[in-house]
C-alpha cells in the first residue's frame, strides 16, 4: 500500500539541505515570535502589493518588531522560508509566492495576479489567504491549459482529470530548487509517463485531493488562518 503524501518532505530527496524539512508551516512555527511576525508581515506586504517587496520596504516592518530588516531576512533564509534576490534587492522567494516568473499564475478574485513557486504553492495561496482565486497553469509536456478555481471552500478543476506531479531532482539547496519539477499535468496517465521517462527525478503523482492536502498542510497556517 502506498503511503500518504502530506508534506513536501514525503518525496523530497534527502540531498535537499533546507531546514524547512518537515514542512513550511512547521519551519515557521520554530521561529522566535518576532521573526514569525516578520515572516507573516512580509507575506502580507507581498499579497497587498502584488509584487515582491524590497529590503527597504521591509525595513519599517522589521523596525516595528525591534529587528533590522537584513538580519530578519537572514533568519528567514536560514529557515528556507524566504530569500532575497542579490541582484535586485527584492524578495525572490517567499513560499508559496514567487518574485520571479513561473508557469503558475494565481488570479485573486479581489486583488492582484500573483506568481506561485510551483503547482502545490499555487494551490496554497488561496488556502493561505482564505480568498477566492483562479490558478492558471499549463501541462509542461502537452502545453494544455489547466485552470483550478477555489471559491467558498470548493475546488473546480479544468480539465477534471488534472493531477499534480510533486517531484525533485537530487540537489543541494533550498526547496525552491525542486519547484521547477512540481507542476500540473492533464491526467494521471500522462503524469506517470512523465515521471517514468525521468529516472533522475524523485516524486509522486498526486491526486487532486492529495495535492490540496499537501498545500493545506504547508501553507494554510502561515497567516494564522487555522487551516
Amino acid at each position: 500500500m502506498t503511503s500518504p503524501i502530506r508534506t513536501f518532505d514525503d518525496v523530497l530527496p534527502g540531498t535537499i539541505d533546507a531546514l524547512a524539512r518537515g514542512g513550511i508551516a512547521a519551519s515557521q512555527a520554530k521561529l522566535a515570535a518576532t521573526d514569525r511576525q516578520f515572516h507573516k508581515g512580509l507575506l502580507e506586504l507581498f499579497l497587498r502589493a502584488g509584487r515582491p517587496p524590497t529590503l527597504p520596504e521591509l525595513a519599517p516592518l522589521a523596525a516595528s518588531l525591534g529587528l533590522a530588516a537584513d538580519d530578519a531576512m537572514a533568519v528567514l533564509a536560514e529557515a528556507d522560508l524566504a530569500h532575497l534576490d542579490p541582484e535586485t534587492g527584492s524578495v525572490a522567494v517567499a513560499y508559496p509566492l514567487s518574485g520571479r516568473p513561473s508557469p503558475h499564475r494565481v488570479v485573486m478574485a479581489d486583488g492582484p495576479t500573483l506568481t506561485a513557486m510551483c503547482a502545490v504553492d499555487a494551490l496554497g495561496i488561496p488556502l493561505m489567504t482564505r480568498r477566492s482565486a483562479t490558478i492558471e497553469s499549463t501541462d509542461p509536456v502537452t502545453a494544455d491549459e489547466i485552470r483550478v478555481r477555489w471559491e467558498q471552500g470548493c475546488w473546480t478543476w479544468q480539465p477534471a482529470t488534472a493531477v499534480v506531479v510533486l517531484a525533485a531532482a537530487g540537489c543541494d539547496g533550498p526547496i525552491a530548487v525542486a519547484c521547477s519539477h512540481t507542476a500540473f499535468h492533464r491526467d494521471a496517465e500522462l503524469a506517470h509517463e512523465f515521471l517514468a521517462g525521468r529516472p533522475s527525478y524523485v516524486g509522486r503523482v498526486l491526486s487532486q485531493q492529495e495535492a490540496v492536502d499537501v498545500a493545506a498542510q504547508e501553507f494554510g497556517p502561515l497567516l494564522g488562518n487555522g487551516l
